[in-house]
């Protein structure tokens, strides 16, 4: 399945994900507004990484312009934050996207860092879960 891992980061921790997704999946790894529209219907598969900042993901701007193009192919939203997924501030963040994007994409949110604290939070292990729901598309 032709993929493309698309990330913005601005500390660091979702820069590193994104790397080690590319390093486990055969794929193509971009800046965010380094790929245009014509470049992203080649792809079957895209992972957005993004930081969540004060309650916000990051590319949330981007799902929602870019979905008429998004639309009707594989999409998983990898946030990265240090709110744990269940924490009511990630809740709002996710629900920030509109729910007709909300209903066609997969969610996953793995731990980050601010600068130096929290680093050690910062595993490859924490993608395995995004890993098998991959390796599930291809079975």
């Amino acid at each position: 399945m032709k993929t493309a891992i698309i990330y913005r980061s601005f500390l660091g921790a979702t820069k590193k994900y994104a790397e080690w997704l590319r390093e486990s999946i055969e794929s193509d790894l971009f800046k965010s507004g380094q790929i245009k529209d014509n470049r992203l219907r080649e792809y079957e598969l895209l992972i957005l990484c993004t930081g969540t900042y004060a309650g916000w993901i990051s590319l949330r701007g981007y799902l929602k312009k870019k979905w008429d193009t998004l639309r009707g192919k594989k999409v998983i939203l990898l946030v990265v934050g240090i709110a744990p997924v269940e924490d009511p501030q990630s809740i709002r963040a996710y629900e920030k996207i509109p729910e007709y994007i909300r209903k066609n994409i997969q969610y996953f949110k793995v731990p980050g860092t601010i600068r130096t604290s929290n680093a050690a939070n910062v595993k490859e292990e924490n993608l395995q879960p995004v890993l098998d729901y991959v390796n599930s598309l291809s079975a």
